[in-house]
């Protein structure tokens, strides 16, 4: 029987981490490199080999390109809004479609090496949004062959937080604390729980220090980085009570740490992994959509989307339908519903906060549709969101069959909804 695997994968610039989930463990191992079994970063870089005729890609490319004669391409993050074409053996390829094949390597390199085995669930995590490369990636499951729903992306943030939360329950008793120092900084993040509340809330503050701390900065002086990063760690730990600290990026891979050391394990357990994102994915991939502890606690974050958007029945109950749910990062909330008019042309569009069931309300008439007897206009009600606080509702006539064609009428209305503290 072909194994058929939970995925997680961080997708950054210059290099991708693959984690899988072991079902006799029950936890997400890394995936190293065939010909590195002690390195689990494998370059964005494509080989293609004239000697074979084959492509390669991560550390395969790199070992590839000193013993085959070939064509290496990299920078292929840097370029995807170029216009410009790559040639290879004869074959123009453009930068966008270079990433999707690149991606599809990486992944084809780890399920070769199980016989027949397939995806059952991939997740994504990129740095964050970017609509070229969210766009790219939406696609990937048609490369793949697999189902649209097999494969989603994700964050980061949410990677991290998921990661946090499926450690033990002590390592989370109060705040925890996320250092993420990479090629473009220092971004700290702190997570808080206020379980007196209901729901129970878990907010999360971000402190961009990129400017004052990033690895072009020091070069070699990695006594000053020490220095700076431990004043950084001392105002950051005194501002709530952190149980545990979790610092990732490739700027924590030296041993560079000893006067911050002292000051971050002062009372608390401190954790360094690269590998902290892919895991995190591999959990969500294993967990479905924010399983047990996101059905207890109420993520605030900057990326979701804190209210639920749908529609009044009129009726004496006031019931509420929902066309999507929030809590989740607003460019994954997709959804839509079918009504069907009884006696009215107007529709009551609500906003309900997650949080507080707080709720707005707004009337919109349904224009320019031609009289039709009752309960014979079918419309349909889509939500699309530009951002966690904007967008807009998408009502389409559909007509009632053969009998009340559609006018193929579109209407939008947009919205931008910010609830008071």
């Amino acid at each position: 029987m072909a194994d058929a695997f939970y995925i997680g994968m961080d997708l950054c610039s210059d290099f991708t981490q693959l984690s899988y989930y072991n079902d006799i463990t029950r936890e997400p191992e890394s995936v190293s490199q065939l010909n590195n079994k002690e390195t689990y970063l494998m370059p964005n870089i494509l080989f293609y080999s004239t000697d074979t005729g084959h492509w390669y890609v991560g550390g395969e490319a790199s070992e590839a390109r000193f013993n085959e004669d070939g064509m290496i391409i990299d920078g292929i993050f840097e370029n995807l809004e170029s216009k410009d074409k790559i040639t290879v053996e004869g074959e123009e390829y453009t930068y966008p479609e270079l990433f999707v094949k690149m991606v599809k390597l990486h992944i084809d390199s780890f399920l070769y090496r199980y016989e027949d085995a397939t995806i059952r669930k991939l997740v994504i995590s990129i740095p964050e949004y970017s609509n070229r490369i969210y766009t790219l990636l939406s696609g990937l499951y048609k490369v793949m062959e697999v189902p649209e729903d097999t494969i989603e992306i994700t964050s980061h943030l949410d990677s991290g937080l998921f990661y946090i939360f499926n450690q033990e329950q002590g390592l989370w008793i109060n705040s925890v604390a996320l250092y993420d120092y990479n090629a473009d900084g220092l971004n700290y993040y702190r997570i808080d729980i206020a379980r007196n509340k209901t729901p129970k809330l878990v907010s999360v503050t971000h402190e961009d220090y990129s400017s004052q701390m990033s690895l072009s900065r020091y070069g070699n002086d990695t006594y000053q980085m020490d220095v700076d990063f431990a004043k950084i760690a001392d105002y950051e730990m005194k501002k709530a009570y952190i149980s545990s600290v979790y610092l990732t990026g490739v700027g924590f891979t030296n041993k560079w740490m000893k006067k911050s050391t002292n000051v971050l394990c002062q009372g608390r357990r401190v954790f360094v992994g690269q590998n902290i994102y892919t895991k995190g994915a591999c959990y969500r991939a294993v967990g479905g959509e924010y399983k047990e502890f996101y059905d207890q606690f109420f993520v605030e974050t900057r990326e979701n989307v804190l209210f639920d958007v749908g529609i009044s029945l009129e009726d004496e109950k006031d019931t509420f339908v929902p066309i999507v749910n929030g809590g989740k990062q607003w460019y994954n909330i997709h959804g839509r519903i079918h009504v069907i008019l009884d006696d009215t042309d107007t529709i009551t569009l609500v906003y309900k906060s997650r949080h507080t069931e707080e709720e707005k309300r707004e009337v919109v008439k349904i224009h320019g549709i031609p009289k039709r007897p009752n309960k014979t206009t079918k419309l349909s009600l889509e939500v699309e969101f530009e951002n966690p606080t904007d967008g807009a509702v998408i009502i389409r006539d559909l007509g009632f069959g053969k009998l009340f064609p559609t006018t193929n009428k579109i209407y939008r209305k947009e919205f931008s909804i910010v609830w008071e503290d």
